[in-house]
């Protein structure tokens, strides 16, 4: 872990809490959500004193707002993301300051690139919940569903509770520690075959097993790409 990564985690660097900038633009998307709140109550006692075209106009200006808090979300979400990811090595991810769908999503992308590249893992900074309300920890439980979704194996680093470590299938990987797909667990294809000694035989199986291993590869790299999507385009 880079030594900027330990000062982020102890607090010793940027610390979005204290930053006018974010906060600016979290208080302007909070604007607009109270707005929007707002227009949608009034469009629907309009709608039920049999205001038709009163609910319809209140509901479109509600929309509006509702456009203006998720663009002011999204820069408070890039902002941020940059001020905490700047110096940080290509393998670790800081999603402080983030809402749980926006951690969701640029962590996606990051696994998605980390896995393109060849890594091993990915260290995500998913704090300890100091910042969040009611001092309970968001982010880490949905990177752990995140996780869990994939079939991606992770783990707390021992050194740190803040960090996450999420091991990638196409890194090394220790014994009985092989990514898998969900579904019904078969017999090795080398028992079925220990009484042949075709060697073309064993070459084919080496070759399917290759290909076997890249599909579940690209298999989630596709789900984790559609995931991404998802998460935008809400």
């Amino acid at each position: 872990m880079s030594a900027q990564t330990e000062r982020r985690i102890i607090g010793d660097d940027y610390n979005h809490a204290t930053d006018g900038e974010y906060k600016k633009l979290r208080d302007m998307a909070h604007k607009e959500y109270e707005r929007r709140k707002e227009l949608s109550q009034k469009s629907q006692q309009a709608y039920k004193s049999g205001d038709g075209a009163g609910a319809k106009q209140l509901s479109e200006e509600a929309k509006k707002h509702g456009e203006k808090m998720d663009q002011y979300n999204r820069q408070a979400a890039e902002y941020v993301f940059r001020e905490n990811n700047t110096d940080s090595a290509h393998d670790e991810i800081d999603l402080h300051g983030l809402y749980v769908e926006e951690a969701e999503e640029f962590l996606g992308q990051r696994i998605q690139a980390a896995m393109q590249r060849g890594d091993p893992v990915v260290k995500a900074i998913v704090g300890k919940g100091l910042h969040s309300a009611g001092g309970v920890a968001k982010i880490k439980p949905a990177v752990e569903k995140l996780c869990n979704q994939h079939r991606l194996r992770h783990h707390i680093d021992p050194k740190n509770s803040g960090v996450m470590i999420i091991e990638l299938p196409n890194g090394p990987q220790q014994p009985g520690q092989v990514y898998q797909q969900p579904g019904p667990q078969q017999q090795p294809h080398y028992q079925q075959q220990q009484h042949q000694n075709n060697y073309q035989g064993q070459g084919n199986q080496y070759h399917q097993q290759q290909q076997q291993g890249q599909g579940k590869n690209d298999n989630l790299l596709v789900n984790i790409l559609c995931f991404c999507i998802n998460k935008f385009l809400k």
